[in-house]
């Protein structure tokens, strides 16, 4: 259902999206319908061109990331657990050793940065794995966190969640013997709203620690009206964030009222 489910979602991307119009449209004009079909290649076109320029990104993006800055480590309050969720490495490849560090491994060193300032004295890895016979993600941000100098003595795994809300569930179920309520959630700025929220519904008070920031505070060397695959990317994601908030209060994921809070 999990792997359905991302699937699927798959459709929503500008690049897939599109790439289904102008289908559409082919097939449309296949039967006589050039006017329709014109219409509908036109928006796939104007949208995919959005998407992949800086006013589409920075628009679609920008939101988000506004809503939840960054905070120094002495604004930040003492928890009883820091929670970094996966998303920032990458799945084995074929010729490395292990995973890879991508654009959101910051979430990874911003939780280490958070256990040096002594914020919180228990470190939640949480991250699984939708292929089989594929290593959890939280095994493989355990062997990037010892690479990095850090103890494994705080380190609590959660290897089985493949999904916001099982990030969230299944962390519950981990803590729930250790009477941990306040904890400091590390994950991407973009997916903070919707992490925030599902971590709050499970009974979490949750103290946002937002990173991975991509909305670029200068624009260039390339003009903001040209298409890049960067722009494209950080369009994606963002459409990805705003459906699944949609998706995860139209199914009753979120509790009725949100005591979230945000240093």
């Amino acid at each position: 259902m999990v792997l359905l489910s991302k699937t699927l979602s798959l459709l929503i991307y500008p690049l897939s999206l599109s790439l289904i119009l102008l289908i559409v449209a082919m097939l449309m004009r296949l039967r006589g319908a050039r006017g329709r079909a014109n219409t509908l290649t036109l928006v796939a076109t104007l949208w995919l061109y959005f998407c992949a320029t800086e006013w589409g990104a920075s628009g679609l993006l920008g939101p988000l990331e506004a809503a939840y800055p960054a905070f120094a480590d002495e604004e930040l309050p003492q928890a009883e657990a820091i929670v970094v969720l996966g998303g920032g490495i990458n799945g084995e490849s074929r010729f490395g050793l292990g995973g890879d560090f991508n654009q959101a491994a910051d979430r990874l060193w911003r939780g280490a940065a958070l256990y040096r300032a002594q914020k919180a004295p228990l470190v939640v890895l949480s991250g699984g794995t939708t292929l089989a016979g594929s290593r959890p993600e939280s095994v493989m941000m355990a062997q990037k966190w010892s690479s990095l100098g850090l103890p494994a003595a705080p380190l609590i795994q959660e290897p089985d969640s493949r999904t916001t809300r099982e990030n969230a569930q299944y962390t519950r179920a981990l803590l729930q013997g250790r009477g941990i309520d306040h904890i400091l959630l590390v994950t991407s700025a973009s997916h903070m709203r919707r992490a925030a929220a599902a971590f709050t519904s499970q009974g979490f008070f949750v103290t946002a620690v937002a990173t991975d920031h991509q909305t670029p505070a200068i624009i260039g060397p390339v003009p903001g009206w040209l298409p890049t695959v960067e722009r494209l990317s950080r369009s994606t994601r963002a459409i990805h964030e705003w459906v699944g908030y949609r998706v995860y209060t139209w199914l009753g994921y979120f509790a009725p009222a949100e005591d979230e809070r945000q240093a």
